[in-house]
């Protein structure tokens, strides 16, 4: 297990991240959301190594990696960009990453190569795509037991995308490996993840999984002749998704039946369940301000 306990980073004074506290199993893949500026990519490379905490730990199993420096070799990490690999071929990539991994598979990195129909020599004919894959099967022939991405599938074409999410559940179900995930393709990531973390502001503000905020939260479609009511769209436990003339998507937080007994009350012409997606519980954590 790798555990992430009370983590505090500053940056330029400002505290970026603040206790952050949850843990990332094998075997399963874990969303990371928030907006732009909340913290995200300052946590993924604080838990890599790349910047040091300023308060709390990083454990694996129960021990400190900062006592234990060498269960750093159990997290890799793949940034949000290929900048890093382009200056090297294939070859040079092959001995950084030996280096820096005494488990790394090259037999398994070069099978893979082969199987993605990937050069074996220079990255100056790569596409984004071809980059960012060979990037993804580097990460994953470290023998690494946890694995951190930092926006994956950023500009890449539908296709190279569809193969980079199949990569990445068949690795972490295959391999039992723990897979932490940071993404704004918010339709893309609740088809692979099995939990999500959403952070705001430096903090976590909550750990789910899809199946436990449908329990809690639930969207309707709702049409009322004069526009939605005050009544429903004064309650605290309503967010109005949008309106469009007499039509309004609100997100309801509490009890299904008693909320849809209310609104039958107010004679709606339409009333209707629509699917809950991860898109609008991220609405519902952070739709407020335009800018952040």
């Amino acid at each position: 297990m790798l555990k992430i306990h009370q983590l505090s980073k500053k940056l330029d004074e400002n505290e970026v991240i603040k206790n952050l506290s949850f843990e990332i199993n094998k075997g399963t893949i874990t969303g990371l959301i928030g907006r732009n500026g909340a913290g995200k990519t300052t946590l993924l490379r604080t838990i890599a190594g790349i910047l040091s905490p300023d308060e709390g730990s990083i454990q694996i199993d129960e021990k400190d990696i900062s006592r234990e420096p060498s269960l750093r070799t159990q997290i890799a990490y793949m940034s949000d960009s290929t900048n890093f690999i382009k200056q090297f071929n294939v070859k040079e990539l092959i001995t950084i990453y030996e280096n820096a991994y005494p488990s790394f598979n090259k037999d398994q990195f070069i099978d893979a190569l082969t199987k993605y129909k990937l050069p074996h020599g220079s990255l100056r004919k790569y596409s984004k795509g071809m980059k960012t894959l060979l990037y993804l099967l580097l990460t994953f022939s470290t023998g690494a037991n946890y694995v951190i991405l930092d926006e994956p599938t950023n500009g890449l074409d539908p296709v190279v995308k569809r193969t980079v999410l199949q990569l990445i559940i068949e690795y972490a179900s295959t391999n039992a490996v723990g897979v932490l995930i940071s993404s704004h393709h918010l339709a893309e990531l609740e088809k692979i993840i099995d939990h999500y973390l959403f952070i705001k502001d430096g903090t976590i503000d909550a750990v789910s999984t899809m199946e436990e905020s449908t329990q809690q939260y639930y969207k309707i479609q709702v049409a009322f002749e004069n526009g939605l009511p005050k009544v429903i769209e004064d309650d605290p436990s309503i967010s109005v998704f949008s309106k469009t003339g007499k039509v309004a998507i609100i997100i309801v937080n509490g009890n299904k039946a008693e909320f849809m007994k209310r609104f039958e009350n107010e004679n709606p012409l339409l009333l209707e369940e629509l699917p809950l997606t991860l898109e609008d519980l991220f609405f519902i954590k952070d739709g407020g301000e335009l800018y952040v």
